[in-house]
């Protein structure tokens, strides 16, 4: 029965082991530079990839504006539209 107990608890918590994070280290910029974001780059070239989903979108909202109940919304369409671009 003893064996058993020991066996069991043989995998204590350590409650350093969820301490050790990697360090962050910043982009080498030159004084003066600033960080630039590359989805600013790469959001237009995606827009066109991803056109026939963007064009679902516009006409999804043009829809919903002429709506007078207030229902409707387009999340489908907006969450196929980023989904493209996060592919892209």
């Amino acid at each position: 029965s003893e064996s058993y107990k020991s066996a069991a608890m043989s995998f204590s918590y350590s409650p350093s082991f969820f301490q050790h994070f990697p360090k962050y280290h910043a982009p080498h910029l030159k004084p003066g530079q600033e960080h630039k974001d590359p989805l600013d780059t790469l959001k237009p070239q995606c827009l066109v990839h991803c056109s026939s989903w963007l064009n679902e979108y516009n006409e999804c909202t043009t829809r919903i504006s002429f709506r007078t109940d207030g229902k409707g919304d387009c999340k489908g369409q907006f969450e196929e539209l980023t989904m493209c671009q996060d592919h892209c």
